[in-house]
């Protein structure tokens, strides 16, 4: 993108998600100390990864240009000690294949690698909660394609894969609009931004901006829109004229808390544009932006849409309290582990008990962060967000339990008000083929399963 993007050896910023609890994060270092003071640990390398389409200037024209953005953290890279300091050096590498109209994967299109090096002056730095952003550009054609994204980090050798569906749009001669992607900051006067790679907006961050690039063939008026909408909503989404009709409050009820319509005066060539969302207008939950221009009489000339989350970063709060934590593990352990822990004789061995519970259900052991056991207690504080009932925190409640132990449905039909029948919700899990019904037989919101979880008359 033509914006101007900080990409410094050692850029400290907020991680795409919050460090585990501190006593881990200790654990973790005393391991990483333990018998060579020189060096950390050999630590898989963790990272994130988007990709940005726009429309760039050639000698022949204008083309697709995609921009590869990736956010490696520092601790989950291996430093090795130096004269002055401690570096570490790893590989970014990008393949793509093209996709037919059926989906089959075809034959390799690109396949390019690029080295990073971070150097920081104190073993401290290398533990410090920074990342390492970097963006790197390469020529795709529109088209569909599976792309595979790998970091290797240079001291282990060891490699994480990130793999993607992709699809680089048309970018014509006419009116049309770059990929969006999520800042953490942007700077208008120097057209400067600290993207948020990954798509994974803190519930501690105020706010967030989404930025985009339009392109126009000459000076042009033009209405946009933004558009955010619960992303299991979006296929009962109205249109987006009835949505700016609405209230506020009645935009929320259908799943869409943010739409918002104004107007730009565009010149010639590609102009900068960002729009500011504050986070407490949305709640912990997975979102589709959808960003449109239109021309004065309301001929849409460009579309782009992206996918996000906001993820409850309270980690440390959430398990401050153990006994809390451990009642709250019903769902996924067994009684006679539970049990065990709440037995313990001591503090200190409850501690160990729970630690070792996640830790062997840990996906990427030797590293700072246990991705299962953040993504448990962030669908606990979802639940609790979300389905709390007057005397039920709301992940012991129907509702919540289906949550946390499936996820987000991909489809929810409500039925709030139909003659002759109770309030009634229907949960559609495609992927695990499950269907949950839910009916509030009180009136207050007090939605209760139809039929329990491990029924065969929940399966589709």
């Amino acid at each position: 993108m033509n914006a101007r993007y900080s990409d410094l050896p050692a850029c400290p910023g907020r991680p795409a998600r919050q460090r585990l609890w501190g006593l881990i994060a200790i654990l973790a270092l005393l391991a990483a100390t333990a018998g060579t003071p020189a060096a950390q640990a050999a630590y898989t390398p963790e990272f994130d990864v988007d990709l940005v389409s726009s429309r760039a200037e050639t000698a022949e024209g204008t083309a697709p240009r995609v921009d590869l953005y990736t956010a490696v953290r520092y601790p989950d890279l291996r430093f090795l000690s130096r004269t002055g300091g401690f570096e570490a050096t790893y590989t970014i590498t990008i393949d793509v294949h093209s996709v037919d109209d059926a989906g089959r994967q075809e034959g390799l299109v690109l396949s390019r690698s690029f080295e990073r090096r971070v150097t920081v002056p104190t073993y401290e730095g290398t533990q410090a909660a920074s990342i390492d952003r970097a963006v790197q550009g390469v020529d795709l054609p529109p088209g569909r394609y599976a792309v595979a994204v790998s970091v290797e980090d240079g001291s282990s050798g060891r490699t994480s894969t990130r793999e993607m569906a992709y699809t680089v749009r048309p970018l014509g001669e006419g009116v049309s609009i770059s990929d969006p992607i999520l800042v953490d900051r942007y700077d208008e006067a120097t057209r400067t931004f600290e993207p948020n790679v990954g798509a994974a907006i803190s519930t501690e961050q105020d706010a967030f901006a989404v930025y985009y690039e339009i392109h126009a063939p000459a000076p042009a008026t033009l209405g946009v829109t933004y558009v955010v909408t619960e992303q299991n909503r979006v296929q009962d989404r109205p249109s987006f004229g009835a949505l700016l009709g609405l209230a506020p409050r009645q935009q929320a009820d259908l799943g869409t808390p943010v739409a918002h319509s104004e107007t730009l005066e565009v010149p010639a060539g590609t102009t900068p544009a960002a729009y500011r969302i504050e986070t407490a207008d949305l709640q912990v939950g997975d979102y589709s932006l959808t960003v449109r221009l239109e021309t004065p009489d309301g001929e849409v000339v460009a579309e782009a849409d992206r996918l996000f989350s906001v993820r409850w970063m309270g980690l440390d709060a959430q398990i401050a309290d153990i006994e809390q934590a451990i009642s709250q593990l019903r769902y996924v352990a067994r009684e006679r582990d539970v049990r065990a822990m709440r037995d313990a004789s001591t503090p200190q061995e409850r501690l160990r008990l729970f630690q070792e519970f996640w830790g062997r259900r840990d996906p990427t052991p030797g590293t700072t962060r246990n991705e299962r056991m953040e993504e448990y207690y962030f669908r606990v504080a979802y639940a609790n967000e979300r389905y709390s009932r007057m005397r039920d925190a709301g992940w012991s409640t129907d509702r919540g339990e289906v949550y946390i132990r499936y996820g987000e449905p991909d489809q929810v039909e409500e039925h709030p008000f139909n003659f002759g029948t109770r309030p009634y919700q229907i949960w559609t899990y495609y992927r695990s083929g499950r269907r949950f019904i839910f009916i509030d037989e009180s009136g207050s919101g007090d939605y209760e399963l139809l039929v329990p979880i491990w029924d065969d008359r929940t399966r589709l």
